[in-house]
This record gives structure tokens, sequence and C-alpha cells, in this order.
């Protein structure tokens, strides 16, 4: 049972989000954004995909390789329609729909940070 005042746990729901949205910032943008990584991802974090290495570095070490591609080869962001990003608890889930298909990612959130994904 969670024992916070609903306005802590607003703010967590908030710091969360931001969380979602600044990783995506960063898998979207240049890559110098990769050094704001610290900033929304847990140096613990669990990844269930199992191509991806696991915590923070394992994350960079993808994005990184990513980053390095041709524009043609990355993820798109001119093909996202919309995103809806619903938050409870210490979940986030961000849903993109796109002119290609639809993405699916959920996150686990804990002061802030990001500390795991399916």
């Amino acid at each position: 049972m969670n024992t916070q005042e609903p306005s802590a746990i607003a703010r967590d729901v908030e710091r969360g989000k931001r969380a979602v949205e600044g990783l995506f910032e960063i898998i979207y943008g240049p890559a110098e954004g990769l050094a704001r990584l610290d900033e929304f991802v847990a140096e613990d974090y669990v990844q269930h995909n199992p191509n991806l290495a696991q915590g923070r570095e394992g994350l960079r070490e993808f994005f990184t390789h990513i980053l390095s591609l041709p524009p043609s080869e990355r993820l798109d962001s001119s093909k996202t329609v919309t995103v809806n990003l619903v938050a409870e608890r210490d979940l986030g889930l961000r849903h993109e729909i796109r002119t290609d298909g639809v993405l699916f990612d959920l996150f686990r959130v804990k002061d802030g940070l990001l500390q795991e994904h399916w």
C-alpha cells in the first residue's frame, strides 16, 4: 500500500512523464543529446529486449550506434502522427501512432528515473 500523499504521487507521476519524454527527445534528436541520458535513466536500468545490454551504459551503447546511422536508417520523428503518454503510480506508457505503424513503450519509474523498459 502506498502511503504517499496524493500530491506527492502526482508529482512522482509528472516526474516519470518528463523522464519518458526526455528519453524520446534523445532518441529523436542529435547524437549530442546522449550526454543527457543520465538525467532520465537509472544506472541499473533493466531492459527486457533480449537484443540490448542491461543498464544505463547498455542503453547508451545502443543509442550511440543508432544515432550514428544515417538519418534514413534511424527512427524518423516526421512519421509521428500523435503521441499519448499515460502514467499511473510508477508506470509510464508511451503510445506513438505513426504513418508506418504503432509503437508502445512501457517503463517503470522511480525517483524520476526510468528503471525498467518493456
